[in-house]
């Protein structure tokens, strides 16, 4: 149904003029469409007092008609049916108005613990793999001209394409827009930096100082506190995409980076003590595998040794600069 022919028949409908025919055919492409493409069939405030008056005049003349009222227009009768009638009238334009405004889809939130990784399907068609300690908040059905969500931790994005409506990430301060892409974002509420790996098509990255297209193969890194962005390529793309797939690589990383991670990605609370610290680390944790075996391999890399105490792994010794 056209615009042209809803409206007019919205009109009947409301004035009360319609026919048979045309009620059914409105009623039909009510229950076809649903209210969202619903318009308001006034165009203009004038127009909308003038129905009121007609809706007025029309409900008060059935009253006046009716054997009750006959000969007691002037009885207080007469004036409460009136006014029921009004306000009956008053309020079906009342629930017309709000049953025109759009529906405003559902919005979800998606948390992971530590220790815990959610794989996620949209309805655009986009998968996300959510890593632990992160959230995503997205609305149910995609409405609009972006397709906006907004995201705090880690997560492995694969978009579905659609030229007309930009994905777009929020995450903080910064925003990155794509049309059909996959990337990786790190966002850590405890980090110091935003960093956006992209592995397919194309990115725009938008930060407080910041806006800059990104090309595969290279990453973003977005400073918090001084809003400042870095452009460089990706040390090791098969580290960042074996991640959502539970491979964590670590090549000359800290040593208490690489425990924060696993504390975060395992659901462990592990302490690195001492010069041992900052003694970099080169390997690789495969799915299935024991982080506790993972913790004393690294330990022995770094000459320090392991012990648990309270459900606490700490990691101490003399450090990699011991001779």
């Amino acid at each position: 149904m056209d615009e042209l022919r809803q409206t007019y028949l919205i009109k009947k409908y409301i004035h009360g003029t319609a026919t048979q025919a045309e009620r059914e055919e409105l009623l039909l492409w009510y229950r076809q469409k649903g209210i969202d493409d619903h318009s308001w069939p006034y165009l203009s405030k004038l127009e909308e007092v003038e129905a009121k008056e007609r809706i007025f005049k029309a409900v008060k003349q059935q009253v006046s008609d009716t054997p009750f009222a006959q000969g007691r227009t002037g009885t207080l009768f007469y004036k409460i049916a009136v006014a029921a009638c009004v306000i009956g009238a008053v309020c079906c334009i009342f629930l017309w108005r709000f049953a025109k405004k759009d529906v405003s889809p559902a919005i979800i939130t998606v948390s992971t613990k530590a220790g815990e990784t959610k794989k996620l399907h949209l309805t655009d068609g986009s998968v996300i793999w959510l890593s632990a300690k992160s959230t995503l908040t997205y609305p149910a059905s995609f409405k609009g001209p972006t397709r906006d969500i907004s995201f705090s931790g880690e997560a492995f994005f694969d978009i579905a394409k659609d030229k007309q409506h930009p994905f777009v990430v929020s995450t903080g301060n910064t925003s990155t827009r794509v049309l059909g892409t996959s990337f990786n974002i790190t966002a850590l509420k405890e980090s110091d930096n935003v960093t956006v790996a992209l592995i397919t098509g194309k990115v725009s990255f938008t930060g407080s100082k910041t806006a800059l297209s990104l090309l595969p193969n290279n990453q973003v890194v977005y400073n918090k506190t001084t809003k400042e962005a870095r452009v460089m390529p990706i040390p090791d793309i098969d580290a960042v995409v074996g991640r959502h797939n539970g491979y964590y690589e670590y090549k000359n990383i800290p040593s208490k980076d690489v425990a924060e991670d696993l504390s975060r990605l395992y659901g462990m609370n592990i302490k690195v003590l001492g010069n041992v610290q900052n003694c970099t680390f080169y390997g690789r944790i495969k799915p299935g595998e024991s982080p506790v075996k993972f913790l004393k391999k690294m330990a022995f890399v770094v000459n320090a040794s392991v012990t648990t105490k309270d459900s606490v792994w700490i990691i101490k010794g003399g450090g990699c600069n011991l001779k």
